[in-house]
């Protein structure tokens, strides 16, 4: 267990054993039953997005690798979410709970649970909110910015909203002092280069098709249809975006006590789950594939605010989201 001093009384922390090992337990359950229903599974690709992701269904055909392949994934992105909070030190107390958090979240996503195109998407964002935090009040690390854009553009190939979060990337650059006209056009080139490669790919085989479809899949705006077709087994989300917004008024309120450089990450992070929740509203009709991107940042300042408030609270909180998200999986996989 890990325990911290703090005017001679151990202060237990919500990563210590009974709770992962609660939280673990519940997450492996909602794996099992997911592959034993087949929840997500087969994978599917729509007829309007670019055809690698279509091209990964077809050569995905196996249930078993489908659903290691995406565990696999899950932990290791939680696994770099945890060491770039380490690395940061955006929590004051060292905790696993951003690994935590981020693993209950999608393991409770029953639309989420095999590999997906959004997960791949999630690998090249959260390696792209590493390059970007490492080039803080560095405009001359082009080639950070570099690869930020290029991986944007990579996760753009497999789900092309995710393009959508170029700008935010450029917002972030001025936020950490970051933006000059050779690293704004270190990022676009970055992500450009990516396109031009596929461009070279229609120009030899005479379809430009690709083109056409990422224009459809980033224009194919449904405007608040979450809200219209919102069912029941969805009030986890509801859940979690109330806690956001509890989070969003602490890390505020939090932030006078945090290093600079703290509390302007912190303050990305947070555009980017109001980024990732209006990608939501626009794009309903994909509700799940959306709520993992919403996951990334959300995941990190909710742990945030939970090693921040007071202890019998947050663990009374802490056992109510996880009853919630449980729940709610129950409810889905009975209806599935």
């Amino acid at each position: 267990m890990s325990y911290y001093l703090r005017t001679d009384k151990r202060k237990q922390s919500l990563s210590d054993w009974p709770t992962m090992l609660a939280t673990f337990s519940i997450c492996w359950l909602c794996w099992v039953a997911g592959y034993f229903l087949s929840s997500g599974f087969p994978l599917t690709a729509d007829n309007t997005v670019l055809p690698f992701w279509d091209t990964f269904c077809k050569w995905l055909d196996n249930r078993v690798i489908a659903y290691l392949l995406g565990l696999l994934f899950m932990l290791l992105i939680a696994y770099i979410i945890q060491r770039i909070s380490d690395i940061e030190m955006l929590i004051r107390e060292r905790t696993r709970l951003v690994f935590i958090i981020f693993v209950l979240l999608m393991s409770t996503n029953a639309g989420i649970l095999p590999l997906k195109e959004v997960t791949i998407a999630l690998l090249c964002l959260v390696f792209m909110i590493y390059e970007l935090f490492m080039a803080y009040q560095l405009p001359e690390a082009t080639g950070k910015f570099f690869n930020a854009g290029a991986l944007i553009g990579v996760a753009g190939l497999f789900m092309p909203q995710t393009l959508w979060f170029l700008p935010l990337l450029w917002i972030g650059m001025y936020q950490f002092l970051s933006l000059s006209y050779r690293s704004f056009l270190a990022s676009l080139i970055g992500a450009l280069t990516i396109y031009w490669f596929v461009l070279a790919w229609c120009v030899w085989a005479a379809d430009f098709s690709m083109f056409s479809s990422l224009i459809t899949s980033l224009t194919d705006f449904d405007l608040f249809s979450v809200f219209l077709s919102f069912k029941y087994f969805q009030l986890g989300f509801v859940g979690i975006a109330l806690l956001m917004v509890i989070a969003f008024f602490h890390i505020k309120r939090d932030a006078i006590n945090n290093r600079v450089r703290v509390r302007q990450m912190l303050s990305f992070l947070l555009n980017m789950s109001a980024w990732s929740f209006i990608l939501i509203c626009l794009y309903g009709a994909d509700m799940d594939l959306f709520l993992a991107v919403f996951y990334l940042p959300v995941s990190l300042l909710i742990a945030y605010f939970f090693e921040n408030i007071r202890h019998r609270f947050r663990f009374l909180l802490y056992y109510c989201i996880l009853a919630l998200s449980a729940t709610s999986f129950i409810i889905r996989v009975w209806n599935y």
